[in-house]
């Protein structure tokens, strides 16, 4: 049975019994509360939650935090260090207190819990730096950290790959020629290496064709950040 066919038979099977049966996220059972997840490989299952306090338990998010008197949880797990009475819910995969702020179960290094804000799914920033999931760019200006297209990203001083500092980027003549290559006055920058050295960018350009990681400039030929023959990419 293909992956398709196994997980429209579970949908189908779902359909048939009570909805309630197969709520997921929070659910309380009892006296006591489970987190309880639906998916192909395993189907149904109803994760116990260690150690709460089901008198005090109070889900901040169905799929996301929750918190008793004890302390904070994500999903099935204890968020540890994590302060309950100050803790809120920022999202499903977010949420703060009074002295950290918290990707899913772990703490995001040096983000500031009273500045940091989302501005996407998985990226935040605060007044210090911008963040992804829970690693710090180190960012030169995280106020001016804007997205551009196929994954580069750029600040008023420094330029990115996804969630990496390129060095020596010029944000001023930054160009996204594509997912795989970018460059500026200073570099020609491959999505998995950084720099292509010896690359000269004021002559770097992708090659006519179906490749979309075949490039050139004057002095070479380019596949992905490898130099190779020009006659075998054409």
């Amino acid at each position: 049975m293909s992956k398709r066919s196994r997980l429209f038979v579970l949908l189908m099977s779902a359909a048939l019994v009570p909805a309630c049966v197969f709520s997921t996220g929070y659910q309380k059972r009892g006296v006591t509360y489970v987190y309880a997840t639906l998916d192909e490989g395993r189907g149904y299952v109803e994760h116990p939650i260690p150690n709460i306090d089901a008198g005090s338990f109070q889900a901040l998010d169905k799929h996301g935090y929750a918190r008793d008197d004890l302390q904070v949880y994500y999903h099935e797990y204890a968020v540890e260090g994590a302060d309950p009475g100050s803790f809120t819910a920022i999202s499903e995969s977010y949420g703060r207190d009074n002295a950290s702020v918290y990707y899913q179960v772990r703490v995001i290094p040096g983000a500031d819990p009273f500045t940091f804000a989302l501005f996407d799914i998985q990226w935040g920033r605060d007044a210090r730096d911008v963040y992804r999931q829970d690693v710090p760019l180190e960012a030169c200006d995280p106020a001016t950290f804007t997205f551009l297209k196929d994954g580069w990203n750029r600040d008023d001083q420094c330029v990115y790959r996804e969630a990496k500092k390129l060095p020596d980027g010029d944000p001023d003549s930054f160009v996204v020629l594509n997912s795989w290559f970018a460059k500026d006055q200073n570099n020609v920058y491959s999505s998995i290496t950084g720099v292509i050295a010896g690359a000269d960018p004021a002559t770097f350009e992708l090659m006519e064709g179906m490749c979309e990681v075949c490039a050139e400039d004057a002095n070479s030929c380019y596949r992905y950040e490898e130099r190779v023959d020009c006659e075998s990419l054409r």
